[in-house]
C-alpha cells in the first residue's frame, strides 16, 4: 500500500541529492515553500499535475516518487482455485490498526458487547478516522474481529483502517496485529456460488473457509495475535476481501 509519509521521505532525499532548497522547487513550480514542506513531512501530496513538474525538476520519474517498495506489502505464496472461486494464501506483514474498538471484558454479558458493536454509528466511526496519524494509502475501512473463535470475554471488535504508527490521538484506539499467513477470498461471484448465494458480504465467507477450505487444504487458525480481517474496496461496503490467519497443518 501507499505511504504518504514514505513518499514525503522520497521527494526530500531527491531534493538534497539535486542540491535544492524547498524555497528553490516551490519558486520552480510555483507554489509556497510551506506547500513543498507538507509534501517532505506526509501531511499531504501534490495534485497529479504538481506532481508531475516535481518529477521533471528533481529529473527522476513519477514511479519513482511513487515507489512503494519500503512498505512491506504482502506476498502471495499460493492460489488455490475450487471451480470459479480464488483463495490466495499471503503472507502479510505486522501491521497496525487503529480506529473505533469495542472490548467484550467491558460489558457484563456477550449479548451486551453485541448490542455495542451494533449500535455503532456512521458518525463515530468517521470521527475516530479523522483523527488518524499517518494513514496507509490507498485507504480501505477494515472491520477487526478479534479472538471471535475463542472465549467470548476476549473478543473484540474493531471499525479501523491501517495506519503506520501505534501513537494515535486521544479518542483513537489501536491494534497491532503481527506478521502472519492468511487465507485471502474476494467477494466475487464464484465465491458466493460455494456458499449457494448469487451475492455474498465478506462475513459470510469466514464460515466456509473455517469448516471447508482449512480442513480440506491443510490449515488451522492461528493463535500469534493475527486475527479476521474483512477489508471492504468500496465506500458502501458492497464487495471486499475476507482474511483468515491461518497455519499449515
Amino acid at each position: 500500500m501507499f505511504n504518504q509519509i514514505d513518499f514525503g521521505k522520497r521527494v526530500k532525499s531527491f531534493r538534497l541529492g539535486r542540491g535544492y532548497s524547498q524555497k528553490e522547487i516551490a519558486l520552480r513550480i510555483g507554489i509556497s515553500e510551506q506547500a513543498v514542506s507538507k509534501w517532505e513531512n506526509g501531511e499531504c501530496l501534490p495534485d497529479v499535475y504538481n506532481l508531475k513538474l516535481l518529477a521533471q525538476i528533481l529529473r527522476t520519474s513519477v514511479d519513482n516518487l511513487l515507489d512503494t517498495e519500503m512498505q512491506n506489502p504482502e506476498k502471495l505464496m499460493e492460489t488455490i482455485m475450487i471451480g470459479g472461486a480464488r483463495f490466495d494464501i499471503v503472507e502479510k506483514p505486522e501491521t497496525v490498526f487503529a480506529g473505533k474498538i469495542i472490548y467484550a471484558k467491558d460489558f457484563t454479558n456477550v449479548d451486551s458487547f453485541h448490542s455495542a458493536v451494533d449500535s455503532v454509528t456512521e458518525e463515530e466511526k468517521q470521527t475516530a478516522f479523522d483523527l488518524l496519524l499517518e494513514p496507509v494509502l490507498p485507504i480501505y475501512d477494515i472491520n477487526l474481529s478479534v479472538n471471535f473463535w475463542l472465549a467470548e470475554k476476549t473478543r473484540a471488535y474493531g471499525f479501523v483502517r491501517e495506519v503506520m504508527t501505534m501513537e494515535q490521538p486521544d479518542g483513537v484506539e489501536t491494534y497491532k496485529m503481527p506478521a502472519s499467513l492468511f487465507i485471502r477470498a474476494y467477494t466475487d461471484k464464484g465465491t458466493a456460488q460455494l456458499i449457494s448465494r448469487e451475492q455474498c458480504e465478506i462475513w459470510e465467507l469466514f464460515a466456509y473457509i473455517r469448516d471447508f477450505f482449512m480442513p480440506a487444504h491443510g490449515f488451522k487458525m492461528a493463535e500469534n495475535g493475527a486475527q479476521e480481517l474483512e477489508v471492504f474496496d468500496t465506500f458502501e461496503h458492497k464487495s471486499g476481501y475476507a482474511y483468515m490467519p491461518v497455519v499449515r497443518v
